[in-house]
């Protein structure tokens, strides 16, 4: 899930600088995919969290979730816990249905004047001064060529798109995304301790990657890998997204040619 792109009014700025625990009234709306079944919920579903009561709405594969608490000090990584447990209500629904549901927020509204608007793109990974609409294709075809024939490439593009989308697996899913390019390092087919220790070392060194830049993102993957839920705050998404995106980055150079034959410009 992208961040939070934020439009306050002046009622709402004033506000902010009330007493240190305000109580808010937040109104979440967002689709279902894939929606073409119309998902409904026959009854709303009521549900304290983290001290606020909660009420969920489904009707033809829209959701409408309203919360009455305290403000939280940080609302994108409360949105994102918020974005875990729709999506938890519409993986129960999806268990019975046998269909794969995907919640997507739009918007959150706290009490009524303050709006918070979900990006199309995480524009803190744009390098600066791009074009948000076009990418050279100078820059694209080494990375489609890699996609499609190297399999660690194409893994660790497919979670690094689901860690951006999914911010209760974020940390698990960028760690997983620089295994998978860890993985081509692999002096064999085995990945015993000894085998993987030596994978590790040959992708730092070639990829100028520091290994304490690595460990706290470990940390937290392991944990999550292992069933626990070290739900991350917006700023350790990004940084574990940034780390991730910058290992793949640079297997891609080390492994293409700076200048491929086909540089056609897509939009």
């Amino acid at each position: 899930m992208t961040p939070v792109s934020e439009e306050r009014s002046n009622e709402a700025a004033e506000a902010q600088g009330g007493s240190e625990s305000r109580q808010m009234l937040a109104v979440i709306t967002g689709v279902i995919h894939p929606g073409r079944l119309g998902w409904t919920l026959q009854d709303p579903v009521d549900f304290e969290f983290y001290g606020a009561k909660c009420t969920l709405f489904v009707r033809r594969a829209v959701f409408n979730m309203f919360i009455e608490g305290d403000r939280p000090e940080d609302l994108p990584t409360f949105l994102n816990h918020v974005h875990s447990i729709i999506q938890g209500a519409l993986d129960s629904l999806g268990f019975f249905m046998a269909a794969p549901l995907r919640g997507e927020i739009l918007s959150m509204v706290v009490d009524g004047v303050e709006l918070h608007h979900r990006d199309l793109q995480w524009e803190l990974l744009l390098p600066e001064g791009s074009d948000k609409t076009r990418v050279e294709g100078v820059h694209l075809q080494p990375f489609m060529n890699l996609a499609l024939g190297e399999s660690a490439v194409r893994l660790a593009l497919a979670d690094l798109r689901s860690a951006i989308d999914s911010p209760g697996e974020t940390v698990m899913l960028c760690f997983r995304a620089i295994e998978s390019i860890r993985h081509w390092y692999l002096d064999g087919k085995a990945d015993s301790d000894a085998a993987r220790n030596r994978s590790w070392k040959a992708l730092r060194a070639e990829l100028d990657i520091d290994r304490e830049e690595i460990k706290p993102l470990e940390y937290l993957a392991t944990a999550r890998r292992h069933g626990a839920e070290p739900f991350a705050t917006e700023q350790q998404r990004l940084d574990a997204v940034l780390l991730a995106r910058k290992v793949v980055q640079r297997f891609v150079t080390k492994r293409v040619s700076a200048a491929p034959e086909d540089t056609a410009d897509v939009e």
